[in-house]
């Protein structure tokens, strides 16, 4: 199944573009969890601070993504 990708700040790095927020597409398994779509992406699933699918914030990495889902990552954010 696709899901669309946009990643946030520091993310950026693993972004297709090297930009943060461009959107790019995932082919996954189906019954792929969010946590799946991490690790795909080599990220550390404890460096994600949000979690936002389909325009909706998710507290659970276990959740199961459906074909088209629209999935944002933020890492920590920082500053002052």
């Amino acid at each position: 199944m696709r899901v669309e990708v946009r990643l946030y700040a520091t993310f950026a790095d693993h972004s297709p573009s090297g930009f943060a927020g461009d959107p790019f597409d995932v082919h996954l398994i189906d019954e792929a969890t969010l946590g799946d779509l991490i690790a795909r992406l080599g990220l550390d699933a404890q460096d994600v601070h949000l979690f936002i699918v389909n325009g909706r914030l998710v507290h659970d990495s276990s959740l199961e993504l459906q074909a088209d889902d629209r999935v944002g990552l933020f890492p920590p954010v920082g500053g002052g």
